[in-house]
């Protein structure tokens, strides 16, 4: 964890910022970002429930990549709410929407395996 944030607030802010730098095209923060969520969500996999109640919070996130993270990573926990909010995000324009649509297509056609 980084910064003493507890490890919701660690993946929260890691996919907040990879969506940022995602969207200003800036690769080196945005796989800086995606290493530190990768981290805080081997945190989360620690857990009892492996993450699941985090997780689930989160894919309400206001942020469309917070929800999209949580979502993606929600699917082995709970497929038929994760692959909902993955549709709510995917109906919108833009990468972070392709990206949903991406990562349902993929779940879908048993291609996309989520540790």
């Amino acid at each position: 964890m980084s910064r003493g944030l507890s490890v919701a607030e660690t993946y929260r802010d890691a996919a907040e910022r990879h969506g940022i730098h995602t969207l200003d095209g800036d690769s080196r923060k945005g796989n800086v970002a995606h290493d530190d969520l990768m981290s805080a969500l081997s945190d989360l996999r620690k857990l009892d429930d492996q993450g699941e109640a985090i997780l689930t919070q989160l894919a309400d996130d206001p942020d469309d990549s917070v929800a999209t993270w949580a979502s993606t990573h929600l699917l082995p926990l709970r497929e038929r709410l994760a692959i909902a909010k993955l549709k709510r995000v995917a109906s919108s324009t833009g990468i972070i929407a392709f990206g949903a649509k991406m990562v349902l297509q993929e779940w879908k056609a048993g291609r996309l395996k989520i540790s």
